[in-house]
């Protein structure tokens, strides 16, 4: 049996551990990329959700002001509306 004969199984042992380590590593490093790409994927969802609430609290806000508007101009109605009737009980 000579060492450096190519067709004895032996001499193949090397050759096929490199290929499995290599294929392990690829194998790692494909399971890096997808955890990788499921962090990006759960980043991106936490800043559409985030994006909603801002939305949500703008309108809420803006909502708000119209009725604190709505309310200002009733009230400047009524006291314009009182004004005309006082200066109309004035007169008498």
């Amino acid at each position: 049996m000579n060492p450096l004969d190519p067709i004895e199984p032996e001499n193949e042992q090397p050759a096929n551990l490199a290929a499995k380590v290599g294929f392990l590593g690829t194998v790692v490093v494909t399971i890096g990329y997808i955890i990788e790409a499921i962090s990006e994927g759960i980043a991106l969802s936490e800043l559409a959700q985030e994006e909603k609430n801002v939305e949500k609290k703008e309108q809420i806000n803006q909502q708000q002001l119209s009725d604190i508007q709505s309310k200002l101009d009733y009230l400047i109605k009524e006291i314009e509306t009182t004004k005309k009737r006082d200066d109309h009980f004035k007169r008498w």
